[in-house]
């Protein structure tokens, strides 16, 4: 044997032969196959409850918002709701808390909406007081003056 083949010979047992990595090839992309519709579920669980966390803040700051307690039925049902998707979300019923935030989300807008007609409701409350109020001083005064004016009159006659 020449020193070529011979150091030839030496390098291939040091390393793995060509099926020998077509093997663990195969295995590794195998085991990848599997691996992965796990981890997208788990993805999937993960991103729901980031979605049920921010639509329980959500309803936290929507309560905050609420003042006159004009959508208290309203948020309540939505914490309902909640509590729902967080049930199914356990069940791995991702389907079906998916359409529940969409309906939390919807009920979200909705809140916020009420809320906005509620203010400009307690804005327009708060307009008509001040107009009465000034009708009322209005009409005091005219009277007032009125009432100088009579007095001027006979204050004019007698004299």
């Amino acid at each position: 044997m020449n020193m070529a083949t011979q150091r030839n010979r030496a390098t291939k047992r040091g390393q793995p032969n060509e099926g020998m990595m077509t093997r663990y090839t195969t295995m590794f992309l195998f085991l990848a196959v599997l691996a992965v519709p796990v981890m997208a579920r788990a993805g999937e669980a993960d991103d729901l409850q980031r979605q049920i966390d921010y639509l329980k803040q959500t309803t936290n700051d929507l309560e905050r918002q609420d003042d006159q307690k004009a959508v208290a039925t309203e948020i309540a049902m939505m914490r309902s709701w909640l509590d729902n998707a967080w049930t199914l979300r356990s069940q791995e019923k991702y389907e079906e808390v998916r359409i529940v935030l969409d309906r939390c989300e919807a009920q979200a807008n909705m809140v916020r909406q009420l809320l906005t007609a509620s203010e400009l409701a307690a804005q327009a409350d708060a307009k008509e007081k001040e107009v009465k109020r000034a009708r009322g001083q209005l009409d005091r005064t005219k009277k007032a003056l009125e009432n100088a004016k009579i007095q001027k009159a006979r204050l004019e006659g007698r004299v």
